[in-house]
């Protein structure tokens, strides 16, 4: 499986979107079948092509060609559950101020615990 693939597979699945409701959401100009070779590393998309499929998931073109060897989350296209996150975080400038400090204060908290549980 290429990169590509990889990680257009992971974003779809955890947007929970199947091929045809991705090819759907494109308005059809990029088929199933194409969806699947491209998820199973038998063709890769232009780069139109590839704008249309990071548009219709609402991640940057650029998520599906950085280098992930210099990415510090290099396996986190390959994990469902954090892309589904990932994708929650998508909208946080538009989170009210309460929710954002929320969210940082747990994160705090958790850095806190591990440290504390790994001495």
């Amino acid at each position: 499986m290429s990169m590509i693939g990889s990680k257009l597979k992971n974003i779809r699945k955890a947007n929970g979107l199947s091929l045809k409701e991705l090819s759907n959401r494109i308005d059809g100009k990029i088929s199933i079948s194409f969806l699947s070779d491209i998820e199973n590393g038998r063709s890769n998309p232009s780069f139109e092509n590839l704008k249309l499929i990071a548009a219709a998931l609402e991640t940057p073109v650029s998520f599906f060609i950085e280098d992930s060897e210099n990415n510090i989350f290099s396996n986190a296209a390959n994990d469902a559950d954090f892309m589904h996150v990932i994708n929650l975080l998508q909208d946080f400038k538009d989170w009210n101020i309460e929710d954002k400090k929320e969210l940082l204060y747990y994160l705090k908290a958790k850095k806190v615990i591990r440290d504390n549980t790994n001495i």
